[in-house]
């Protein structure tokens, strides 16, 4: 086989026509990416297919006679290849054209009749023969009906179970991926944040807090509502509630009052209304609310000067949320629209995970705290200062050890403080390789510590890894490179160890408002102003890219992503831009 099948795991979704192996696929895919997966797939097809559309230049160009046709852009890239149509492919004709370091998993659909990995769908009802037991490539069988097999049998109308068999099927994958490999060497900011993400699990524990105490803390179970909200018929509008039915009897004689608080419990006649507030209780004898400026009143007696439908201006009991509703799902970062929501269903005290508790200091003889003097060659320790507000935004709990000097036992007493103390550890500077300090040589005699390089500007030296049982990150000195680094990696994988919900930063289209010149090779997150200008929004450039210049960022409100082919944009194109919430 291939060796191209060693480089990540690869299974087959093999079936004959008809058993349901693309909604299968559309079904547990999104399982697969909500693990945090970045997930190819292989489709094989035995008739002719066309992607492409007559008058679009790719179908001319190949109509004039292109062997190969490849359409790229920032979005997606296609490769249209035309065969001489006598034999059909084999996938290992088809590997070699797929990027297979910008995933780490492969699925395939097809090539059934193929020895590599299989999950074999079967569906005793289309009365097919079985691909096992001829076929010993077959790791599991998934069919809707019981049957005697000595694979592992699944449920092929429960998806999750068998996303769950995928996973665990490429966690056990033995062979190292391709980016581990001398002819990749470094990984993708894709790649980098999945694996971030695969290392990590969220904190269990647990604190039961007031609900005044709440705000910002991640929710550790689902809340179901014990109450209808609102709890009872209620009026949307001061006005007259009325019976819709004695809309031809006017006028009206008003009876009363309901108030807020103080309904009107009393009965209502026909030809009778009832004076009503806004959220006071709707009269059980009435069904629909008249807005008080379209009625006429001459003393107890009303008329009308509008049409109304039947319940109109009426709320009913459990409009918002009724009993048993789902309110709000475990992982839920509690706003303040949250804390109101349940303030409204009479919650007093709520559970939550606990806070995650992040160390974080800096190393070298020539940084110095703020209010310090300064001596000859000394400058101020910025980046501790920016760790400590992206933290503190999240809602951690910080242990900040301050500036530890480049003494080789004070270095090793502070990593070890911090693994005791911490769930999380970061670091600034002192991480890349090749840099001559006692970081690295002290990481790697405390710690299980990776030293990686990611295709990406700034920030391409990442370090990630363990000290005791608290996960260490160590981020570039460049202060706009360790801003950039904690927001791409270090955010969203603390984010997973609180428990919290994943919540993906906002990217859209923009139009370049001014030139952004890049070279080909690593994807880059340059600074960017954004702004509203003739009803579209357009992105400038902050100026000065430096990894050093800090100002950057903070004249940014968003990042202008280039893809790693960018050769830059120029004014008036389309690009992606990233918002920060800062």
């Amino acid at each position: 086989m291939n060796t191209l099948f060693s480089k990540i795991p690869i299974l087959g979704i093999a079936a004959f026509s008809g058993t349901g192996k693309t909604t299968l696929l559309t079904q547990i895919l999104p399982l697969l990416c909500e693990k945090g997966w970045r997930i190819g797939i292989i489709k094989h097809t035995h008739h002719g297919f066309d992607m492409d559309k007559p008058g679009k230049d790719s179908y001319r160009l190949r109509e004039a006679g292109a062997a190969v046709v490849t359409v790229a852009s920032a979005q997606r890239w296609a490769l249209l290849q035309e065969t001489d149509g006598q034999a059909e492919p084999l996938l290992q004709n088809v590997l070699p054209h797929v990027a297979l370091c910008n995933v780490d998993a492969m699925l395939v659909e097809g090539f059934k009749h193929q020895r590599f990995p299989k999950l074999e769908l079967h569906r005793p009802s289309l009365n097919h023969s079985f691909l096992y037991p001829q076929d010993n490539s077959v790791i599991a069988i998934a069919s809707d009906e019981h049957l005697d097999v000595p694979l592992p049998l699944l449920d092929l109308n429960n998806p999750v179970q068998i996303a769950d068999f995928i996973i665990n099927y490429f966690k056990g994958f033995q062979m190292p991926s391709c980016c581990d490999e001398e002819d990749c060497g470094v990984l993708t900011v894709d790649q980098a944040l999945v694996r971030l993400k695969k290392s990590v699990q969220p904190i269990e524990d647990i604190e039961n807090l007031p609900l005044r105490t709440a705000l910002g803390r991640i929710l550790a179970e689902t809340v179901i509502s014990k109450v209808n909200v609102p709890a009872h018929i209620n009026s949307a509008m001061d006005g007259y509630a009325i019976k819709f039915n004695d809309l031809d009897k006017q006028p009206l004689k008003v009876i009363g009052t309901s108030w807020a608080g103080k309904p009107f419990d009393f009965p209502v006649k026909n030809g009778e209304c009832v004076r009503i507030m806004t959220g006071a209780k709707v009269p059980a004898d009435t069904d629909t609310v008249i807005m008080q400026e379209h009625v006429d009143r001459d003393g107890d007696l009303i008329s009308i000067k509008k049409q109304y439908k039947q319940g109109d201006n009426v709320r009913f009991a459990g409009e918002d949320l009724a009993i048993g509703d789902e309110v709000l799902i475990s992982g839920k970062k509690l706003n303040p629209a949250d804390i109101g929501l349940l303030a409204s269903l009479g919650v007093s005290e709520i559970k939550v995970k606990r806070k995650l508790r992040v160390a974080f200091f800096s190393t070298g003889n020539e940084l110095k705290s703020v209010g310090e003097m300064l001596g000859d060659g000394d400058i101020y320790d910025s980046n501790r200062y920016t760790l400590f507000a992206m933290l503190a935004e999240m809602g951690v709990e910080m242990i900040d050890l301050g500036v530890i000097q480049d003494d080789k036992e004070k270095i090793r007493q502070a990593f070890q403080q911090a693994a005791n103390s911490a769930d999380a550890v970061i670091t600034t500077g002192g991480v890349s390789i090749g840099e001559a300090d006692f970081v690295k040589e002290i990481l790697e005699q405390e710690g299980k510590i990776n030293f990686w390089k990611v295709a990406m500007k700034p920030g391409k030296p990442l370090a990630f890894g363990e000290l005791k049982k608290a996960k260490f990150f160590g981020l570039p000195g460049n202060p706009v490179s360790a801003m950039i680094t904690f927001q791409q990696f270090v955010k969203p994988t603390l984010q997973k160890m609180t428990g919290q919900l994943e919540e993906p930063a906002l990217r859209f289209e923009a139009i370049a408002g001014s030139n952004f010149k890049k070279k080909a090779g690593r994807m880059e997150f340059q600074r960017g102003i954004l702004k509203m200008e003739e009803n579209q929004w357009k992105v400038y450039s902050t100026g000065n890219q430096s990894s050093a210049v800090l100002s950057s960022m903070s004249k940014a409100n968003c990042l202008v992503l280039l893809t790693a082919d960018s050769t830059g944009a120029q004014i008036g194109d389309s690009i992606l831009i990233e918002l920060l919430n800062f």
